[in-house]
């Protein structure tokens, strides 16, 4: 041990472990006197007073004293002792990052009693603080490896539910594909359409069947008979009948030489109807009939030529689909 340590420790001894004055104390604790750099140890500093005096605390800084650094903040405790008395523990948390013999002095505490100060001082203390040992007798070692922490449920949730949605969405957007491919490639065969005539024939008869214009429905009765005429006309000679004006279809048909067809009965048929339906005429019963007859006529006049076996063969078509 080095003069200067034993000089140190003997002037500390002198101090005492208590500085007493009337009712009033200090004792100074330190964890150890001897640390390795870095360290962090506890400086502790015990009060006895009596209550119904006031204290006044060191002012301490960052820096204990230079080479010594006080951690964070000092804690504070206070204690009922008998006779009126407490006892207050001021605790500082202090380190070093210098090496060396450091002389911790003694701290001033201030009690006020009847407004009169009365200072006590600490004791000293002293603390040493060494390097670290490095072990120059073995090889360098590399450092130690990451520490494996086991994997929590929790933390495997939300990777779970995540694959389990992509899954399902995956397996519906495959099942939505392959159903879209194959109704894309589904084949329907063509159904054998029959001969536009014998549709619009059929149509006839069911609105005389009907009995429209005697149930003083005259304007449907005329709107249905000119769209039979209207959708056979088109189907017949390709035309766009049912997007025409009664006087295109006729200027249509009598550019394409119809020389059986009567145009005074259609065109006067087509007339009527116009008048029926927008300006709300009421023909007679007689005309009633008689535009009926030429629908018949006109269709019967203009049907395309076919074989008898081919009109047997036509499968019969829903009235829905034209009307």
């Amino acid at each position: 041990m080095t003069l200067k340590k034993i000089l140190l420790i003997f002037s500390v001894g002198l101090a005492g472990n208590w500085v007493v004055g009337q009712n009033f104390s200090v004792e100074t604790k330190i964890d150890t006197n001897k640390i390795v750099i870095g360290d962090q140890i506890s400086l502790t500093y015990s009060i006895l007073k009596a209550k119904n005096t006031r204290l006044q605390l060191p002012i301490l800084n960052q820096k204990l004293i230079d080479g010594i650094e006080i951690v964070g903040q000092p804690k504070i405790d206070s204690t009922d002792k008998p006779g009126s008395l407490e006892q207050i523990l001021l605790k500082y948390t202090i380190t070093s990052f210098d090496t060396g013999m450091y002389y911790i002095p003694p701290q001033p505490f201030v009690i006020l009693s009847s407004g009169l100060p009365d200072t006590i001082r600490s004791k000293a203390s002293f603390l040493e603080v060494g390097g670290v040992v490095i072990d120059t007798t073995h090889t360098i070692r590399d450092i130690k490896a990451l520490e494996k922490v086991p994997v929590t449920v929790r933390e495997i949730v939300p990777y779970l539910l995540i694959i389990v949605a992509l899954a399902l969405i995956t397996i519906v957007l495959v099942y939505y594909f392959k159903r879209k491919k194959k109704e894309v490639f589904k084949v329907v065969p063509a159904r054998p359409l029959e001969p536009a005539y014998i549709t619009a024939l059929r149509e006839l008869d069911k609105i005389n069947s009907q009995k429209l214009w005697q149930q003083k429905q005259v304007k449907e009765y005329y709107t249905r008979i000119t769209y039979v005429i209207r959708w056979y006309i088109s189907m017949r000679f390709a035309i766009l009948a049912l997007e025409m004006t009664s006087d295109e279809i006729l200027d249509h048909l009598r550019a394409m030489n119809l020389d059986r067809v009567n145009f005074l009965n259609l065109e006067n048929l087509l007339n009527l109807a116009d008048i029926v339906k927008f300006a709300k005429g009421e023909p007679g019963p007689d005309d009633n009939v008689i535009h009926l007859d030429n629908a018949y006529e006109f269709i019967k006049l203009t049907k395309e030529d076919i074989t008898e076996e081919n009109e047997d063969k036509g499968p019969e078509i829903k009235t829905s689909e034209i009307l």
